[in-house]
């Protein structure tokens, strides 16, 4: 595997604004100007497990220190570990960074499978376990919304809720700021939200709050299926690796132990769907990878995705317009003809030599040429037919860009 290189594809159409926030004074919410207050073990709500455990639902809390601030913007983290393992403890290094810069942070249990390993849940039961955690997520959103409505104990803004996550806790969160009751679902999930109280959740009683949110953080996540993304949705904020083995960067299977459970569209679909209906999405790849969450592992790679997603949400807390940092692509190619039979030309920009590959929407790379220049043609003869992804690298620079191509 070649070392991860960041390939920023976005970016968007517009930013939507949400109006500039009370508290907005040019550095908040870009810059580490606060210490960080950290209250442990908040109930949220309960819930009941696969097994029929039935325990509390507790959060950790995050906030700057000495804030004076009447209400602030709160951003809710979810952790990864495949729907099996994890706990609230792996997200509170994200808080403290997002609390530091002005955030209000929570880091949030939510329900994990705890029937039998062996054999591995089916994608029914896994599907099943997403919902339950879907219903905790937004028991946690009404919490502070009825919070916010009462005590104000926590001096969130209600207008001004992000939910996020790592690897299964971006699903949850994905799901829970695209998917609603006018999706069209698959006829087998029907059942498995009614048995979980509904498009509302079982998780706590304060079904008077609203469950909505303002903003997804997706890294490395995924839906069930991108035609849950439509225009009344929420802006998008993605970061994955494009050969990921986990959960797929396009389409593919969610794997457990190395075996594949159930099919998921990823953060390269879900952006291209989300640009496609007019939503603010952007979606930064690491290429070449087949690691999950290899950014976070790194911390120069982690403080970089994580200032991205700084400057991804401040237009939207703060009023800032299209001023705001945009990234064009570095590498420019037309491709055509589009779709395509058998062969495709690919044309440069300039004549430097660059790594021409075909892959394919699970991440597998079909076909690689190098040294390739000004107008190259590709045969694609015998290459089943569908949707599959041409990337041109710079190996020396560590820059990509990517383009769909339809092969009929």
């Amino acid at each position: 595997m070649r070392t991860s290189t960041l390939l920023l594809i976005f970016l968007t159409s517009s930013w939507i604004s949400f109006g500039q926030h009370p508290s907005c004074d040019g550095t908040r919410y870009l810059n580490p100007v606060y210490t960080v207050d950290q209250t442990d073990g908040i109930t949220f709500g309960n819930s009941t497990s696969f097994a029929g455990t039935n325990a509390d639902l507790l959060l950790d809390f995050f906030e700057p220190s000495g804030d004076v601030a009447a209400s602030r913007p709160l951003i809710i983290l979810a952790f990864g570990g495949s729907f099996i393992g994890g706990s609230r403890d792996a997200m509170h290094a994200y808080c403290n960074y997002y609390a530091a810069r002005g955030y209000a942070c929570a880091s949030i249990d939510y329900r994990l499978y705890d029937g039998p390993i062996f054999p591995l849940p089916d994608s029914v039961t896994m599907t099943d376990e997403v919902v339950k955690a879907l219903s905790d997520m937004k028991a946690a959103i009404r919490f502070f919304k009825e919070d916010a409505a009462t005590t104000n104990t926590y001096k969130v803004d209600p207008n001004f809720i992000i939910v996020g996550g790592i690897s299964a806790g971006a699903i949850v969160a994905a799901h829970a700021g695209m998917l609603d009751s006018t999706d069209q679902i698959e006829p087998y999930v029907l059942p498995l939200v009614a048995n979980n109280g509904g498009w509302r959740g079982n998780s706590s009683s304060n079904l008077e709050y609203s469950d909505d949110v303002m903003c997804v953080l997706n890294f490395s996540g995924a839906l069930r299926s991108v035609d849950y993304i439509d225009p009344t949705d929420v802006p998008l904020f993605s970061v994955h690796d494009d050969m990921d083995d986990v959960v797929p960067y396009a389409y593919g299977y969610a794997s457990i132990f190395g075996i594949q459970i159930i099919s998921l569209e990823g953060s390269y679909l879900m952006h291209e769907k989300a640009q496609s209906v007019g939503l603010n999405s952007e979606l930064i790849t690491y290429a070449a990878s087949n690691a999950h969450v290899s950014y976070f592992g790194n911390q120069t790679a982690a403080d970089s995705i994580l200032s991205r997603s700084l400057n991804f949400l401040y237009p939207q807390i703060c009023g800032v317009g299209a001023d705001v940092e945009t990234l064009t692509p570095t590498i420019e190619f037309e491709m055509y003809p589009n779709p395509a039979q058998s062969s495709v030309t690919i044309e440069l920009s300039n004549n430097q030599n660059f790594t021409l590959s075909i892959i394919d929407l699970s991440g597998r790379n079909i076909a690689t040429t190098k040294n390739v220049s000004g107008k190259t043609v590709v045969s694609i003869a015998g290459f089943t037919p569908g949707m599959y992804l041409v990337e041109v690298l710079n190996e020396q620079a560590g820059i990509s860009e990517r383009k769909q191509l339809m092969i009929y």
